[in-house]
């Protein structure tokens, strides 16, 4: 009797879950598609507004909107810019198929470039118009006008002016072109906190460096030149050829080149350690990678830039100053590489009381530098994230494979393949946004630093992982 009455009890319990997991899927499914029916709704109502339509009867028709903005709209020819609370919040182009280009030579005579091309979204309306006179001829804008952008849910838009329809955007969506527009905002603190974090990073580095190490590197020299071709000839020149395939907005673009650029970063020694790589070989690929960066970086930016430049017109000027790029990179990374390694020398004891509490250290410190950039433009890391969240996941799985296949291709063992591969996997994209916020050199180019910051995450959970893998998969003989 008791076994009958605890089967019906556990029947009983069975239908109300059930109930609730039907109740779910209904409430979910009225939700997606109630929310789709009724996105549709506004979307007829609004293909019967036409240009000059008042506001009474744009409420008539479609109803009252999910929220109103009040604008001031610059005009530059028939684009403009969008201030909000004196801030621009967007620039919308006339051809609404026009693509977004970057220019690379400020100086062209034979092309003509509008001066809302110089505009950047995070702008004070101050800021744009210092920028405007700065411009050979100095520049305003044709027309300045107070209106109003209507939104119907986040798919449609109506722009208003003076109480009438100017325009019906009725799809309204983040893309990648919006990237090329936007420039994050840094302050001078964050920047000089940027700074401070990647010469200590590097100074950390340096402490496992030893001039004595360099006469060991001529036994592993192969395997140096294996690694260090992965990392800075082919890492690239792979890059390259996926950005022509991909054809991402030229931000983007640049920032994938720039990240390729870079040197390994210096959470590669962990992983390695974790995968059951060859640590040696992993330190000396780091040392020597960080080194050879003060001229590899600005070199296969320089010149991987300047070809992708050649294969796209470039409208949105942009410059590729080499120089500037290696003064920063030099004193960012040569300076606190000399420093760590005069330290070592001078202090070994020391050294090594402090060179794992600093390693462990420089890891938390760029990881929570890497969230100081986000946090600062957290909006619109939101905003956009997902437009580049595979692009990052290819491009680094990209990276991973390169220097697993290369090292595969020239029979390298398991052990140093292993290493060879987070060593080419893992770049130093703290260093890429230190030059992109540089503001003589690209002055927070949204899409490159968007690359740059969620490569800087993803590129840790990645190496994580595969480390993870192989700790637990044997070394092969």
């Amino acid at each position: 009797m008791q076994t009958i009455t605890q089967n019906k009890n556990v029947t009983i319990s069975r239908i109300i879950s059930l109930n609730r997991l039907a109740i779910c899927f209904l409430l979910a499914f009225f939700f997606i598609f109630g929310n789709h029916a009724e996105a549709q709704n506004i979307a007829n109502k609004l293909k019967s507004i036409t240009v000059g339509t008042d506001s009474t009867a744009l409420l008539r028709v479609v109803g009252e909107p999910t929220k109103k903005e009040t604008v001031n709209r610059w005009f530059f020819d028939r684009d403009h810019a969008v201030f909000v609370n004196g801030k621009i919040t967007d620039i919308r182009l006339h051809e609404r198929n026009r693509k977004i280009k970057l220019r690379k030579d400020r100086d062209k005579k034979d092309e003509t470039v509008s001066p809302i091309s110089y505009l950047r979204i995070g702008m004070t309306s101050e800021e744009a118009n210092e920028l405007l006179q700065t411009l050979d001829p100095p520049a305003t804008p044709d027309l300045s006008v107070a209106s109003a952008d209507w939104y119907y849910t986040k798919r449609h838009r109506v722009e208003l002016t003076q109480g009438t329809v100017e325009k019906v955007d009725l799809h309204v969506k983040a893309n990648l072109e919006k990237l090329d527009w936007i420039r994050l905002n840094f302050s001078d603190g964050s920047l000089l906190f940027m700074y401070i974090t990647i010469a200590f990073v590097m100074f950390g580095v340096a402490l496992g460096i030893k001039l004595s190490g360099f006469r060991e590197l001529a036994k592993n020299l192969k395997l140096l030149l294996i690694g260090w071709s992965a990392q800075f000839i082919l890492l690239p020149a792979i890059t390259f050829i996926l950005v022509l395939i991909i054809r991402p907005t030229p931000s983007v673009a640049m920032g994938m080149i720039l990240v390729a650029a870079c040197p390994g970063g210096n959470v590669s020694n962990f992983m390695s350690s974790m995968a059951k790589g060859n640590m040696p070989l992993s330190i000396s690929l780091t040392a020597i990678a960080t080194i050879m960066a003060i001229f590899m970086t600005p070199l296969n930016f320089w010149l991987w830039g300047s070809l992708y430049s050649k294969t796209s017109e470039l409208l949105i000027p942009f410059t590729i100053d080499v120089w500037e790029m290696l003064r920063t990179v030099f004193i960012l990374v040569g300076i606190p590489m000399v420093l760590g390694i005069w330290f070592a020398q001078k202090f070994p004891v020391l050294t090594e009381k402090i060179k794992k509490p600093i390693s462990i250290l420089s890891i938390l410190i760029f990881i929570g530098y890497i969230f100081a950039a986000l946090s600062a433009n957290f909006n619109f890391f939101l905003m956009y994230i997902h437009l580049i969240f595979l692009i990052v996941l290819v491009h680094n799985s990209l990276a991973f494979l390169t220097g697993y296949s290369f090292s595969t291709l020239l029979k390298l063992s398991d052990q140093n393949r292993r290493t060879i591969t987070i060593e080419t996997g893992i770049q130093n994209s703290g260093l890429g946004l230190v030059l992109i916020f540089n503001p003589l050199l690209f002055n927070g180019l949204g899409g490159m630093a968007f690359i740059a910051a969620w490569w800087g995450i993803w590129h840790i959970i990645a190496g994580l992982s595969v480390g993870f893998y192989w700790s637990r998969i044997p070394l092969k003989e």
